[in-house]
Formats: C-alpha cells, sequence, structure tokens
C-alpha cells in the first residue's frame, strides 16, 4: 500500500469515480428535470381531454333535454302517457347511460317514465324535482335511492349513482305543467376517463380521479382505494410531485371542468396522477447506463496507470539500486536519471488525454441533451400550430367557409349574454334557398355548392366586422347582428337581398351549358331590443319577415330560447 504503484492507481481511480459521480449527478438531474417536465405535459393533456369531454357531456345532455322540454312538439303531447313512451323510448336510444326518463307533473306525480319505473311514484321532494320546476338543473353525482331498488345491481357490484338532469315542462300560455327529468348512470365517467386513457398510460401506472367542488373524491379508477393528496396540497393546474393519504409520492396534474353555463358548472376537477418511480424509470435507466460505461472506462484508466506508474516506478528502483550499489562500493554503476524525466512526460501525457476524453464526453452528452431540447421545442410549436390549424377547421364549414352550426350556436350563446348584461339590441336573420333540391337533382350537387358559395361570398360582401354569418342547415344561413335592433336588421336584410337575392353558378350537363338563378327567401328575424325579455321568437316559413315580441311565436314559428 505505500508504493508508489499502489498510490497511484487507487488516486487515478479515486478520480475516475469522483468524475463519473458528478456526472451521474449532473446528467441525472437534467434528464429528472425533463422526464418530469415531459410526463408532466402528458399527464395535463390526458387531464385537459378529460375535462373537455365532462364540459361538452354535460353541456350536450343538458341542452338536449331543455330543447325536448321547450319544443311545440313537447307542448302538444302535455302529460299525456302515452304520447311521452314513444319520446321517451327514443331519447334513450340515443344514450346508452341514461338509466331513467320520467315525466312528472305539477304536483310531483311520475306520469310517463322508463319501463314504467316509479310511474305514479312522488318525487316532490328530491331537489331535481324542486329545482327544474324553475329552471333547468343538473344535479352533482349522488347514491341512488327510489331507483336502487327499482333497477338491478351492476355488473361490477358498485352501488349505482347517478347525475341528474331536468328541465321545467311548460304550456303554450308559459305555465309550467310539470318537469322532464333524466337520471344518466355515473359509469358515464369511466367511459369518458378511458377515451383519454393510452395504453401506455395503463402501463405506467397513471390513473384519472375527479373531485367535487369540496375536494371530494367522485370517481376512482376500478379496483382503486379512495385515496388522495394528503391535506393541503391539493393538485394545481401545473405538474407537481406530491404526497397522497397512502403514504406514495405522485407526480399529479388537475384540469378544471370549466361550465359551457352556469346550470352545469358543478366544480368538478379531473385529477391524473402517476407513480414517482414510474415516471423517473427512464431517468434511473439512463443513470444506469452511465454508471455502467463509467465503470468500464475507469477500469481501464486504473489498468493503465499500473502500466504507467510501474514503468515510472522502474526507472526509480533502479536508481535507487545503483545508489546503494554505489554506496557498497560499485563505482562504476550510473544513475539512470535521464529514463526518469520520460516516464514523467508519458505520464503527463496519459493525464492529459484522460482529461480530454473525460471533457470530450461530457461536451457530448451536453450537444446531445440541446439538440434533444430544440427537438422537443420544434416538435411541440409544431403540434401547437397543428392544433390551431385544427381548431379553426374544426368551427368552418367546408364549402362556403363560413361557421358552421356549432360555432353559431357558441356565438349565439355569447351574444345572448352580452345581450343579457348590457341590454344592447341584438337580432337574428335566418334565410334559406327556394327550390335547392330542385337545382341539385337537376343539375347535379356540383351545381349546388356553386350557389351555396356565391349565396356565402354575398353574405361576406355586405356583412360588417363584428357580424356572423353561418351555414345553420343543407340550404339554411343563420346571421347574427349584434347592436343592431329591428329597423337596422331589415337594412340589413335589404342589403343582402334576402327574398330578391339571385345566386349565380354555371354548371355543365352533356354538352348544353345552364346558367343556374337561386332564389334566397327569408324566414324571417328573430329581434332582441334592450328592453326586450328572456325570449325572442323566429317567424314560420311564410316570405314576409316581421319583429316579434317578447314570448311571441307567429305562424309555424320556432322559438330560440336564451341560454
Amino acid at each position: 500500500m505505500r508504493s508508489f504503484r499502489v498510490k497511484s492507481t487507487l488516486l487515478f481511480g479515486a478520480l475516475a469515480l469522483a468524475s463519473l459521480s458528478l456526472l451521474s449527478y449532473v446528467l441525472g438531474g437534467m434528464l429528472t428535470e425533463q422526464a418530469l417536465r415531459e410526463r408532466g405535459d402528458a399527464l395535463h393533456a390526458m387531464a385537459r381531454g378529460a375535462a373537455t369531454l365532462f364540459s361538452e357531456g354535460l353541456y350536450e345532455r343538458m341542452r338536449e333535454v331543455t330543447l325536448l322540454a321547450q319544443s311545440n312538439e313537447t307542448q302538444r303531447m302535455g302529460l299525456d302517457p302515452v304520447s311521452w313512451r314513444a319520446e321517451i323510448d327514443r331519447l334513450r336510444e340515443g344514450r346508452s347511460h341514461y338509466v331513467w326518463i320520467g315525466v312528472v307533473d305539477a304536483k310531483g306525480t311520475v306520469q310517463s317514465a322508463t319501463n314504467n319505473l316509479l310511474v305514479g311514484a312522488d318525487v316532490s321532494a328530491r331537489p331535481w324535482f324542486i329545482s327544474a320546476k324553475q329552471k333547468p338543473y343538473v344535479g352533482d353525482v349522488h347514491p341512488a335511492k327510489l331507483l336502487a331498488q327499482a333497477l338491478p345491481t351492476p355488473a361490477d357490484g358498485e352501488p349505482l349513482r347517478l347525475i341528474d338532469f331536468a328541465a321545467p315542462l311548460r304550456d303554450r300560455s308559459g305555465a309550467t305543467t310539470g318537469v322532464l327529468g333524466v337520471h344518466s348512470d355515473w359509469r358515464w365517467a369511466r367511459d369518458v376517463i378511458a377515451t383519454v386513457r393510452s395504453e401506455d398510460a395503463r402501463d405506467a401506472g397513471t390513473l384519472a380521479y375527479i373531485f367535487d367542488r369540496e375536494g371530494r373524491v367522485i370517481h376512482r379508477p376500478s379496483g382503486a382505494d379512495i385515496h388522495g393528496p394528503v391535506a393541503g396540497t391539493h393538485p394545481s393546474e401545473t405538474p407537481s410531485v406530491g404526497l397522497w393519504d397512502d403514504g406514495n409520492r405522485y407526480l399529479a396534474v388537475a384540469a378544471p371542468v370549466h361550465a359551457s353555463s352556469s346550470v352545469t358548472d358543478l366544480g368538478w376537477s379531473v385529477v391524473v396522477r402517476q407513480p414517482i418511480d414510474k415516471a423517473l424509470a427512464p431517468v434511473a435507466k439512463a443513470q444506469r447506463a452511465v454508471w455502467l460505461a463509467g465503470g468500464s472506462v475507469a477500469a481501464a484508466a486504473m489498468m493503465l496507470t499500473w502500466v504507467f506508474a510501474g514503468r515510472f516506478s522502474r526507472p526509480l528502483v533502479a536508481m535507487s539500486e545503483a545508489a546503494e550499489r554505489i554506496d557498497a562500493g560499485e563505482s562504476d554503476r550510473d544513475v539512470p536519471l535521464s529514463r526518469r524525466t520520460s516516464e514523467l512526460e508519458r505520464l503527463s501525457g496519459s493525464l492529459a488525454r484522460m482529461t480530454r476524453r473525460l471533457v470530450m464526453r461530457e461536451r457530448q452528452l451536453a450537444e446531445a441533451n440541446d439538440l434533444l431540447e430544440t427537438r422537443v421545442t420544434l416538435r411541440t410549436a409544431e403540434l401547437a400550430a397543428a392544433n390551431r390549424q385544427l381548431e379553426g377547421l374544426a368551427h368552418q364549414d367546408g364549402l362556403t367557409r363560413l361557421y358552421d352550426r356549432r360555432a353559431a350556436d357558441m356565438l349565439l350563446d355569447k351574444e345572448l349574454g352580452q345581450h343579457r348584461r348590457n341590454s344592447r339590441p341584438l337580432s337574428v336573420l335566418l334565410a334559406d334557398i327556394d327550390h335547392f333540391k330542385r337545382i341539385n337533382d337537376t343539375y347535379g350537387h356540383a351545381a349546388g355548392d356553386e350557389v351555396l358559395k356565391a349565396v356565402a361570398h354575398r353574405f361576406g360582401e355586405v356583412l360588417r366586422l363584428g357580424d356572423a354569418a353561418a351555414r345553420f342547415g343543407g340550404e339554411e344561413f343563420l346571421v347574427i347582428l349584434p347592436e343592431t335592433d329591428a329597423a337596422g336588421a331589415a337594412v340589413v336584410a335589404e342589403k343582402l337581398g334576402i327574398d330578391r337575392l339571385h345566386a349565380h353558378a354555371r354548371c355543365r350537363r352533356v354538352h348544353d351549358e345552364h346558367r343556374l338563378r337561386a332564389r334566397v327567401r327569408g324566414r324571417g328575424t328573430a329581434q332582441r331590443p334592450a328592453q326586450a325579455g328572456r325570449r325572442c321568437a323566429v317567424p314560420g316559413e311564410g316570405r314576409g319577415s316581421q319583429s316579434s315580441r317578447d314570448g311571441g311565436t307567429g305562424s309555424g314559428g320556432r322559438q330560440l330560447a336564451g341560454r
């Protein structure tokens, strides 16, 4: 242990291990930060996707129930059980999670229901009935009570839990005659989570929970224990590592379920978590690889040091032996001083080469990491650009380049909300193309497409910035005119040439060329003055346009309910 060779070998071995430890620490920190960021982004995307589906699902179901309750056909049926039976069956066929649909009179007695369940029962004390007598209602998740005994036990053995949708039934005079109620199976949440949870996420132990407004778990994965974060550490929208009450640490992120309307604002949030050891598994694998490669380098360095130290120590031993022999009287012995300088130069060269190799490896790793971060940034930017392009296309009619019906609904909701807050006038024009089917049948759908594009082009020429035009149906168009009263809407209609607008298109059939003339006919305006109430009416299919008062319908009119 006292020899120069052993000490030099141990010294170089310790130096190699220290460099390896430093490299592993720095690289591990960088990889850990990167892994947490990438996994956090993936978990956030999953949570946002699920939250969006829940928001849209709640709104669509509430809107479906509300529209059915307010339709003219519903007013015609009244509370007749026979008339409602077919409508209930149709509604349930479209929504597999609807376990019970019922029509209740104003006193709270069930008149008609799915499979006649609870017909004749008194539900006047149920929250959904009490609230829905005044306005549409969405109830939070709760255990089934009256239906728990009437419906079969679910196959998974879990207690039946429901979410309620209800809306008031009114007659033509506006008086409340009853309530239309729908109970949806909460297993809908499990199906929503399954659509956004990939196979890789399942393999990585990723789980999704849903919390209510008070932070209580209202959905957990099948077979999972009901665990939540330690009190005071509820996950936020920024991915973070936290301790849960099962004693384990998880990478978790939350995404609030933004309500599309005040009725569907239940205060839910979707929390997606992953065990921290699963999230950092790639980092541990990379560190093992670094230690394996670094250990090999360290072993090679120690062998070289042993060899070079031996070559350096032998001249010293020879010098020592020569000195002893000279001391013993052998004066003809020379001290080999020249070789000592050569070995020292070799040793310094070896150290320089070893140092350069270590620095080169660190530089290569840093360059590789920079290249990886650059690629991730580029891919993220490309994905964001693609998402913006898809979002634009999702709200645009592919033929006319006008808004589609879904976008029109969103714009109309927005303008109605501003109208209520600011009491400013709002008008709506609805128009269609006369004899459009005859054009398609006679000249083909290509000619019909040209007519639609010509009409859309005319709208673009006339409408102001801030107005909106949408293709509402096959040949129907909806025009939204903010800050416009009935007189202003009439001026816009005159400029658009409704009832006189002729859209021209050219088509070729066999060898004859024809010039088409399409007559666009207005179906009326829906105008909300500053003093208007919560409803406006759209007149029916007549050629004349007329503004309606609050709550009026006109001949053949349809109701546009303010949401």
